[in-house]
């Protein structure tokens, strides 16, 4: 935090127009006193032609990262944090920049890329499932052939289960390549060939994992369960309870492998969220971003007198003392 000024801490939020989390965000930091600074997604062509100052392209980082580190030192920000997935790697490259504590702009790829992630995982011994990756332009009957049943097709880059399809055979998996590869596609700005993550099904429960990080150590701040069977071959956003209701033990282990995958990924401060599967060869780590809770399940959890998850991530980012993590 600047501490040769007089006004309240800062924070600049870097957000999607569409984003559910925005009017959280924006009532925390008034209960807690931060100001606020939103930089919203928007294409080139529309900012220039609607006169925006704050907004960038969060596509398009390599233009994008300059403006952010001008509008962070002209409004004289303590704090650069990614509302959502979009803008984990440009936050993390504006804090390195201006100076302040932040996740690797590697780490945060590396969080938002399913492959990078993998790999990662994998090479530091995290449980997880065999998978492999292919090109979109690939032909699935071919891949089909290949590969072990049942298994999960997925985006390499997509959030919120976008794209995520269970095959169980050469026929349901042709059918979700296909399907999966089209939504790849759709996304794809610079003409370039898509890759599509192909790996293990796991079964067993589901649960998530809300942590906050602060120099590489894991504060376990609520554990979901996911009642719902998550079977697919679809995997939509479901309920959520908390606290869970698993025992004490495989709660610390759902504890360890979330800590052993943000390590293996490099990540080291801020807000994380895990997802997870447990059945009776371990607890398995599924995916883990370097960013809270999306949509509106944040909603449900309360810490110390009230305060939101939101308000302990605005606290943390700015130094500024979190009196409670009890709830």
């Amino acid at each position: 935090m600047h501490e040769d000024r007089a006004h309240s801490p800062r924070v600049m939020l870097l957000m999607s127009p569409s984003t559910y989390r925005a009017g959280a965000f924006l009532k925390a930091a008034a209960d807690v006193g931060v100001e606020v600074v939103s930089v919203t997604d928007m294409p080139e062509l529309l900012r220039e032609y609607w006169h925006q100052d704050l907004a960038v392209s969060f596509a398009n980082i390599e233009q994008a990262f300059p403006d952010v580190v001008r509008l962070a030192r002209e409004r004289a920000v303590d704090a650069v944090l990614s509302v959502d997935d979009a803008a984990t790697e440009l936050a993390a490259l504006g804090a390195r920049e201006l100076g302040f504590v932040h996740n690797s702009p590697d780490a945060a790829a590396a969080a938002r890329d399913k492959l990078i992630m993998r790999n990662m995982l994998a090479n530091a011994g995290v449980r997880s499932p065999w998978f492999g990756v292919h090109p979109v332009s690939g032909d699935p009957r071919t891949i089909a052939e290949t590969l072990e049943y049942p298994c999960v097709v997925k985006p390499i880059r997509l959030s919120g289960s976008r794209g995520v399809i269970r095959a169980d055979d050469t026929d349901s998996f042709v059918a979700a390549f296909t399907r999966t590869a089209a939504i790849a596609l759709d996304e794809v700005t610079d003409g370039g060939d898509p890759q599509i993550l192909i790996e293990e099904y796991l079964p067993g429960d589901e649960v998530a994992v809300e942590g906050l990080l602060t120099d590489g150590d894991l504060h376990i701040l609520a554990i979901f369960d996911k009642p719902d069977p998550l079977i697919g071959p679809y995997f939509e956003e479901t309920i959520y309870v908390t606290p869970s209701g698993h025992a004490p033990e495989i709660l610390a282990a759902i504890a360890r492998e979330t800590a052993d995958a943000a390590a293996a990924l490099g990540l080291r401060h801020g807000p994380i969220h895990a997802e997870l599967r447990i059945n009776d060869r371990g607890v398995w780590l599924i995916e883990v971003a370097g960013r809270s809770i999306g949509g509106l399940c944040s909603t449900i959890l309360s810490f110390g007198a009230g305060m939101s998850l939101e308000e302990i991530i605005l606290r943390h980012a700015v130094g500024m003392a979190i009196p409670s993590f009890d709830r």
